[in-house]
């Protein structure tokens, strides 16, 4: 382990060493985690360049040119001049790949097409309440994943972070978001939260997948505001809560900083629903829209 102090230094920058990072130091880091998530990691979301949605008895066929990364896609149904076939049986998703079954744990690791070309996927809402699955085709010469520069955010304020009362929803309905490619995506609604942001007080609605209290350990809202469609990503940005105990907390924070966009911001593969909660006020933190050129 490296070690960051020496014998000069005097006990007020001892303290501010064992405080550990910064709040805006963490924030960086997480955009940086993220980065990855986009452009560097084998999986990375912009190294897609297909996606099968499949339904109970679906079936799609994998079809491409050994040696050209770039063809390689889904065709629906089977076919015997494809690499491999996908489909969902039962709820679970499977490949058969030269005479061999591959399981879901395979599928999620990932199965090898070609050099620098795998398919890999899971289960997944494919329309309100409905689970089907998604298992994408990875390129790892995906151009957009080298011409990728990076997320931008609005400089961190931590104004934008707020302490927030949170009433339950004792009743935790269903709620359908219309989604980017046209289906229904379903969450449950598992309360409203409620806070003073720049003068002004708000409540926003906070959603999770299942609506057993003691599996919600994080939450989500979908919203819009005063800059969608401007200066942020159109179909509005998401934000999370967790690390808040059991369900359901009094009191959380929300940190606007965070805000992100759906993965459908910057891939067509991914089925993002559409945020319909409004906050009347610029929220300049956060992620910008990725298709404006930002000064």
């Amino acid at each position: 382990m490296r070690r960051f102090f020496s014998m000069g230094l005097g006990f007020a920058a001892l303290g501010l060493l064992a405080a550990g990072p910064s709040p805006e130091a963490l924030w960086k880091a997480a955009i940086a985690d993220a980065n990855k998530d986009y452009a560097a990691k084998p999986h990375a979301i912009l190294k897609i360049q297909d996606a099968a949605y499949l339904r109970e008895g679906d079936t799609s066929t994998l079809v491409g040119i050994k040696g050209r990364p770039e063809s390689y896609r889904w065709v629906k149904g089977q076919s015997g001049k494809g690499i491999l076939i996908a489909g969902v049986r039962k709820g679970h998703p499977f490949v058969v790949k030269d005479k061999q079954l591959y399981a879901e744990k395979d599928i999620a690791k990932g199965i090898a097409v070609d050099s620098g070309v795998d398919i890999a996927g899971q289960p997944t809402q494919v329309d309100a309440g409905v689970v089907g699955a998604r298992i994408w085709v990875f390129n790892q010469q995906n151009k957009s994943a080298k011409d990728f520069k990076g997320l931008s955010y609005f400089p961190y304020d931590p104004s934008y972070i707020v302490t927030a009362t949170f009433t339950p929803d004792p009743k935790r309905p269903a709620r359908v978001f219309r989604t980017s490619r046209g289906t229904g995506k379903q969450f449950y609604h598992a309360g409203d939260a409620s806070f003073m942001l720049k003068g002004k007080s708000f409540t926003l609605p906070f959603f999770t997948d299942s609506d057993d209290p003691a599996d919600m350990k994080s939450l989500s809202a979908f919203f819009t505001d005063n800059l969608t469609g401007k200066e942020t990503y159109g179909a509005g940005r998401y934000v999370d809560v967790d690390d808040f105990g059991p369900f359901p907390p009094k009191t959380f924070k929300i940190d606007f900083n965070y805000a992100y966009n759906p993965n459908c911001a910057r891939s067509a593969f991914y089925t993002c629903p559409y945020a319909v909660d409004n906050l009347a006020i610029d929220i300049r933190a956060g992620e910008k829209d990725p298709h404006k050129a930002h000064g």
